[in-house]
């Protein structure tokens, strides 16, 4: 008989969704084998060391499996501290302000610094605790990074990368690994063995949230909150900033829509959860997954849950009857990422064509769109950015407001986080923007700065407009704001930029 101990490694509150799905597929799989889960982001940081001990003495697993959700600190988005001490930093022409970010940034990369150590040292502490038990490591951050990360980590820890429960069992039952995607170092040499086939998620059945609740009694302080449910994995598309489809791959998998169905109305009716979130790269991936996104909603609204759910969705291909019946099942908000200048939309290879966007937008209205918001995650001056497609995604914005009402959409202004693997990392090392040797975990504040891509010429006009708005606005108001500031100082002539940027 096996036992395992899943570690969730700190992070902020967030419903752990990968970690239940492994735990519940082992289960189903091998019932004799013993599960625990334990959860280090509810522990105070000081006694945090004292209560893995615990449990590991407790529970005297053959197996420990850290979970590692979160590795960088800093993000590159609106109402978070690492995007305006950088702006700050840049663009402020007041000394307090420069005095602020110098404090802010330099906190946050200490901080950055601080938990990647102490993730480390918990992974550690756990070999030294149980040397004889297999150290195994996965989550989103660790797929990221997965040879730096390996390699700082005690010599025999298996790293599992993008989907664990598969390569988790055959760990748990000694079974080979080369067909799954794992890395680890044996005898100083680093091996990493690839996914020949994905999970087959038809395969997957409605989570058993008693068993769940049994071997993670911590599972009830998350159902206040926003809580994810997965219906399908993987993403067709390849746009050049994200690794989605590194990650997950670029074959779309759906769960049963009645598997899906189920899993909302357990958590809804025995558990109280109001909120959902969809946690698929995509919602809609494309036209071809129309059936399996409507049978899906079907079974939600045939349930009769109280619920608000939402999710990344791309709506070009939505129609009068699919927009009606995700207003129905209750969705609260529209989030898709958005640029509203055709020629930026290619740049990034995003996949879409604008106008049959805004036509969508359009059919979300008519359907009876009413109180929901639409939030749009815009990548301000990225690769390609020049005045006149800032100005035309502030005019597409502008066409919105039109639709919905300037209180129900929220620009949510960020700058692209360069990711290590992705085509954008690529294009900026051939064009002389990244060293070639740069290292993408690195403490050095002006890499980290580096990464948040925001360049000259238009970086300045865009970073002090945003301080500007900052100053005369918070929460959805702001991102308006600094839009609406851009186009005036554009069409005053003061920032009359023509080069293109590569």
């Amino acid at each position: 008989m096996k036992s395992v101990l899943y570690v969730r490694l700190p992070c902020w509150k967030i419903y752990p969704v990968g970690l239940i799905s492994i735990a519940d597929y082992v289960h189903k799989r091998n019932p004799s084998i013993k599960q625990r889960i334990v959860e280090l982001s509810l522990v105070p940081p000081k006694l945090r060391n004292r209560y893995l001990k615990d449990a590991i003495n407790k529970y005297n697993p053959d197996v420990i499996a850290f979970s590692w959700r979160n590795i960088q600190t800093f993000t590159p988005h609106d109402g978070t501290p690492s995007l305006e001490a950088v702006l700050k930093w840049s663009y402020s022409n007041r000394v307090r302000d420069k005095i602020y970010s110098m404090y802010s940034g330099g906190s946050l990369v200490v901080d950055f610094a601080y938990q990647l150590h102490k993730n480390k040292s918990y992974i550690r502490l756990a070999k030294k605790i149980k040397p004889d038990a297999q150290i195994v490591v996965g989550g989103t951050a660790f797929s990221c990074f997965p040879e730096q990360l390996i390699k700082q980590l005690p010599e025999g820890t298996i790293g599992i990368i993008s989907e664990g429960e598969r390569a988790m069992l055959k760990i748990l039952e000694e079974k080979s690994l080369e067909d799954e995607s794992v890395v680890y170092v044996d005898d100083g040499k680093l091996i990493r063995h690839h996914h020949k086939s994905y999970i087959n998620l038809e395969d997957f059945t409605p989570t058993d949230f008693p068993y769940i609740t049994e071997i993670f009694p911590e599972f009830y302080e998350f159902v206040d909150g926003q809580v994810g449910v997965q219906t399908k994995r993987g993403c067709p598309y390849k746009c050049s900033f994200c690794l989605y489809n590194t990650i997950e791959g670029l074959k779309v998998r759906c769960k049963s829509p009645s598997v899906v169905a189920e899993d909302v109305a357990q958590l809804s009716k025995k558990y109280g959860v109001k909120d959902i979130w969809f946690t698929d790269s995509q919602f809609i991936s494309t036209k071809r997954f129309f059936p399996v996104v409507e049978e899906t909603l079907d079974r939600i609204i045939s349930k009769r849950v109280d619920i608000s759910w939402t999710s990344y969705i791309r709506i070009e291909e939505i129609n009068s009857s699919m927009a009606k019946k995700m207003l129905a099942s209750g969705i609260s908000s529209f989030d898709l990422s958005f640029v509203g200048s055709q020629d930026i939309i290619d740049n990034l290879d995003l996949g879409y064509k604008l106008n049959r966007q805004i036509e969508s937008f359009r059919r979300i209205k008519e359907a009876g769109f009413n109180n929901q918001v639409i939030k749009l995650y815009m990548p301000l001056n990225s690769p390609g950015e020049t005045t006149q497609t800032l100005l035309e995604t502030i005019e597409t914005c502008r066409i919105l407001y039109k639709i919905f009402g300037r209180d129900r959409v929220y620009p949510w202004l960020f700058f692209l986080a360069i990711q290590s693997g992705t085509t954008l990392e690529k294009r900026l090392i051939k064009n002389g923007y990244l060293n070639p040797r740069y290292n993408p975990l690195s403490y050095n504040p002006f890499t980290i700065k580096k990464l948040l891509y925001n360049p000259k010429p238009l970086g300045r006009l865009i970073g002090k407009s945003f301080l500007e708005a900052n100053s005369l606005a918070k929460g959805r108001e702001r991102g308006v704001i600094t839009l609406d500031l851009i186009e005036q100082k554009l069409l005053k002539g003061s920032y009359n930029i023509k080069s293109y940027q590569s």
